[in-house]
């Protein structure tokens, strides 16, 4: 097991980032500092092989610490952890293992951590077994075999990565073939549509097996189903969260932190799949759901500059929501934010006129006005 510490000053990227690892499960978390000086002093006794390093401190930049702390201990290997890539070509130049920039995914942690055990199998340590599969959805399609990134599926034809797309969507759930030709060539005769699917199949089985992924596909019924050995998928866990619709308390914040980072956009991104698109608007729902439930708990305790962030992000992904729009209206009420209310609803009566010809509901008009004229 990889030993590894946190060092970030902000509590909510600490939470993340140890959950991320904890799902990982190939490095075991043996400290979390929030203080520089804290860590420095117990760096020699935890002996850790990484650190995951924020580069941004008020008491001592990343830079300064990785430093000192790479001075205690000459094996360990430093991570910095930034929300700005214009950090990249300072990391690189500390000879640091990796960057990864905010907001973390497991995708982006799942490259630095293989990257790490490559590098110690090259020198002959013996490390902890590689991951298995991760499929991500969101945002785009693609399958990251046991080397994470440098071992990405490369798909022979836009055919073959869309069956793969399919059948995760299922899940493990059999599907009838005759579900599976109409999904991928509706305009095709049977015998046509049947034939595409056997060469398909092929295409997308020998693709896995290039990037060592294990796949079997099995045949029962008239129906197929793929089973990959220990994979994991953006979708699978976000859905599987979302429909527990947990109440955000300080025990489940951190749950839901993580699972709203594996959306990173619309499902299959601009993939034109018309089998999808329900299942696109659903997580599109799940999404705004859980934002507005994390941003409310926040706005409840006080937190209106993550609030505000929250809700940032549900807007980039889901620009008309009104409901939306006047949450974050509100929390610019409660700074007693003037300039910033105005400008956002000026922006939002734009949009969705442009957009749907509607003005901003009544509910909206109200929060602008009592800010605007004091009624």
């Amino acid at each position: 097991m990889i030993r590894a510490v946190i060092i970030d000053d902000e509590k909510p990227a600490l939470d993340v980032l140890n959950h991320l690892l904890h799902k990982d499960g190939r490095v075991e978390v043996v400290g979390i500092f929030r203080k520089p000086l804290e860590a420095l002093e117990q760096i020699s006794v935890l002996q850790p092989d990484l650190v995951f390093l924020d580069m941004e401190m008020p008491q001592m930049s990343g830079v300064e610490l990785s430093g000192l702390l790479l001075e205690s201990l000459r094996e360990l290997e430093v991570i910095f952890v930034t929300a700005h890539d214009i950090y990249a070509v300072e990391a690189f130049r500390l000879e640091a293992l990796d960057y990864l920039l905010k907001p973390l995914t497991p995708a982006l942690l799942d490259r630095a951590i293989t990257r790490y055990q490559k590098q110690r199998r090259l020198s002959g340590e013996r490390v902890t077994p590689l991951k298995e599969t991760r499929i991500v959805s969101f945002g785009g399609f693609s399958v990251l075999g046991p080397g994470g990134h440098e071992d990405t599926v490369k798909w022979r034809t836009h055919k073959s990565k869309e069956l793969m797309s399919f059948l995760f969507l299922k899940g493990t759930a059999p599907v009838p073939k005759g579900q599976i030709m109409q999904a991928l060539w509706p305009d095709s005769s049977d015998e046509q549509a049947h034939s595409n699917l056997h060469t398909t199949l092929y295409k997308m089985k020998t693709a896995l097996k290039a990037a060592g992924v294990l796949v079997e596909i099995y045949f029962k019924g008239g129906s197929y189903r793929m089973d990959i050995a220990g994979a994991a998928g953006d979708l699978w866990e976000f859905e599987s969260f979302a429909r527990e619709n947990l109440p955000v308390t300080v025990h489940t914040l951190s749950r839901y932190i993580y699972h709203l980072e594996l959306y990173q956009g619309d499902l299959f991104a601009d993939e034109d799949y018309l089998w999808s698109v329900s299942k696109r608007a659903e997580m599109l729902g799940f999404y705004t759901m859980l934002s507005k439930k994390l941003c409310s708990y926040y706005i409840e305790d006080g937190r209106l500059a993550e609030a505000i962030q929250r809700i940032t992000l549900l807007l980039l992904k889901s620009p008309l929501d009104e409901e939306a729009h006047e949450l974050l209206m509100g929390i610019y009420f409660r700074q007693k934010d003037r300039i910033s209310l105005i400008r956002h609803y000026h922006a939002m009566k734009e949009l969705l006129s442009h957009e749907l010809g509607l003005e901003p509901r009544e509910s909206v008009r109200q929060i602008y006005n009592e800010m605007l004229y004091g009624r």
